[in-house]
């Protein structure tokens, strides 16, 4: 199977419509919004929280599936680096701190006539830049030292004690149940 592509018209069609529904799903979820990002970030929005969290639980399930039916090529998962990922997880969590925004968020801010967004995209595309400029010290060294984990074997079943999706699943719904009984929502 060939990896996901978007080439003819109908394919465009639908990238255009879905990007459209995404962008609208963002609007109306408040996520465009640094101020109700901020507070997610700071514990104080659990609606945010438990939002988020929820579509990682069903994302993981529908990806499973989707796999399964064959809707999904094979490349779709790589094998992973650990210290590579925990750099890479780290810039990126840094990065939403700061700028309360998502290079998806930040697109949809930005089309919502949020101008401050237009920073945190110069500050997204000026990171592909630094990264080629320090790619060679990172090859010399992170990369060298590096643990390649295996590429994940999909199992039979989703309920399967092998499947690392349905313990992924458990843990996030298990943080959503915890940040429903923890934090609030801001209306109460």
């Amino acid at each position: 199977m060939a990896p996901i592509e978007l080439s003819g018209n109908w394919k465009l069609a639908a990238a255009v419509l879905v990007g459209l529904a995404l962008g609208f799903t963002l609007v109306k979820s408040d996520l465009i919004w640094q101020k109700t990002v901020r507070s997610a970030l700071q514990l104080r929005n659990g609606r945010i929280i438990k939002s988020v969290l929820l579509a990682l639980a069903l994302g993981v399930v529908f990806v499973f599936l989707a796999s399964r039916a064959g809707l999904l090529p094979k490349a779709l998962v790589h094998p992973a680096f650990l210290w590579s990922a925990l750099l890479g997880g780290a810039l990126t969590g840094a990065g939403l701190v700061i700028s309360s925004l998502t290079p998806t968020t930040a697109v949809a801010s930005l089309a919502a006539g949020r101008l401050r967004a237009v920073w945190v995209l110069l500050g997204m595309a000026l990171a592909i830049p630094a990264v080629k400029s320090v790619s060679g010290f990172l090859s010399d060294t992170l990369y060298r030292w590096d643990m390649a984990l295996d590429r994940p074997a999909l199992p039979d079943a989703f309920f399967s004690a092998a499947n690392p999706g349905l313990y992924l699943t458990a843990v996030l719904l298990a943080l959503l149940l915890l940040v429903h009984f923890t934090i609030g929502d801001p209306e109460e």
